[in-house]
């Protein structure tokens, strides 16, 4: 799909391609982007911009260093929203991303040669289904309903099992404002197994309001109120005690890991 990208964004993209031309010309022949933004949610300060770059041939090691040129050149120039994702081969996206080789990848401004970040069935499906093409026609991509249930249903009982006893465990890490990150990021998840299709954040808050016990309803609005995306930062503070929000965020973890 095409849409317009909100003016930060489109500037950190024509920056980096403009970087990365320069040091590499012709290696970069596609790039979009996905994540919230593929669901119409950017929040400025807040948001990343999820991206997928295709290249024209598989790197090697001159390519991938001048990648990594790229993107710290990008970190100095600070034109906005930290780009995240992956770059390949076109190829790469017709099968299942198990199959794909370690890709360069970038997250939070650190470049790794071979990585994985977000090579999963999420990220084929989000860019298959819910992108925004920036360069070039988006190649063929491989899809699979039963794999994109079962990648999400094993990470609820696999790493965010594990974030539900930490935040059991240590109250006052679910007291603090990554409360939205914690319960946003697990009503995503519980959207995916639901409805059997992904969605933003703020979107899938929205949707366990309609969707989920009123039990959750107030640590719901309060990460939406945290987040701030549109009309949520109008929402009213849900909690006069951060303890009490930290407990809600542990027991609302807690029932989405236990319902995959």
């Amino acid at each position: 799909m095409t849409a317009a990208l909100p003016a930060d964004v489109a500037e950190v993209c024509a920056t980096w391609l403009a970087l990365v031309d320069d040091l590499a010309p012709g290696l970069v022949t596609g790039l979009h982007v996905r994540g919230g933004l593929g669901f119409g949610e950017f929040v400025p300060g807040t948001s990343d911009v999820d991206m997928v770059a295709v290249l024209a041939r598989r790197p090697d090691d001159g390519d991938v260093a001048a990648l990594e040129e790229s993107h710290e050149r990008l970190g100095e120039s600070g034109p906005g929203a930290p780009l995240d994702g992956f770059h390949l081969f076109a190829g790469d996206l017709a099968g299942d991303p198990d199959d794909c080789p370690d890709l360069p990848c970038i997250l939070h401004g650190w470049f790794d040669p071979a990585g994985r970040f977000d090579v999963t069935p999420v990220g084929w499906h989000e860019l298959a289904h819910h992108s925004i093409a920036v360069r070039g026609e988006l190649p063929a991509v491989w899809t699979d309903a039963t794999r994109l249930r079962a990648f999400t249903r094993g990470c609820l009982t696999g790493e965010w099992r594990g974030i539900a006893e930490s935040l059991e465990k240590f109250p006052a890490e679910s007291a603090t404002e990554e409360a939205s990150w914690h319960v946003l990021g697990a009503a995503r998840m519980h959207h995916l197994l639901v409805t059997g299709g992904p969605t933003s954040k703020s979107a899938a808050g929205r949707w366990a309001l309609t969707a989920m016990e009123e039990r959750w309803h107030p640590v719901l609005r309060e990460a939406l109120r945290i987040r701030g995306a549109g009309d949520d930062a109008a929402i009213a503070p849900q909690y006069a005690d951060p303890a009490d929000r930290g407990r809600d965020v542990a027991a609302f973890v807690a029932h989405v890991v236990a319902s995959a």
